[in-house]
């Protein structure tokens, strides 16, 4: 590929509009950005609260309950079945 005096490029009016279009929407987005990073500078810090601690807490035991008490649950199923099918081979 060369590139001199009679070398021609073409662009039709609707690619470069769309270019213009493109970039300006980049822009916009940029500088609306770069605005609310300045805004979110300038609020206070976002603060966790002692009950909101105390209430995931709450809530994070309370799920740690239920799970072991599913466990148990579990656990007392499969001895059930597990005598099932040793009382069921043995009397084979």
């Amino acid at each position: 590929m060369k590139i001199g005096e009679n070398t021609e490029f073409k662009l039709e009016l609707k690619t470069i509009i769309s270019i213009i279009v493109l970039t300006s929407t980049f822009m916009g987005m940029y500088y609306t950005l770069q605005g609310e990073i300045e805004e979110a500078k300038k609020l206070p810090p976002a603060e966790v609260k002692r009950l909101e601690y105390d209430l995931k807490r709450e809530w994070m035991e309370s799920h740690i309950l239920n799970l072991e008490k599913d466990v148990k649950e579990l656990k007392q199923e499969v001895k059930t079945i597990d005598k099932e099918l040793h009382h069921g081979n043995k009397k084979r």
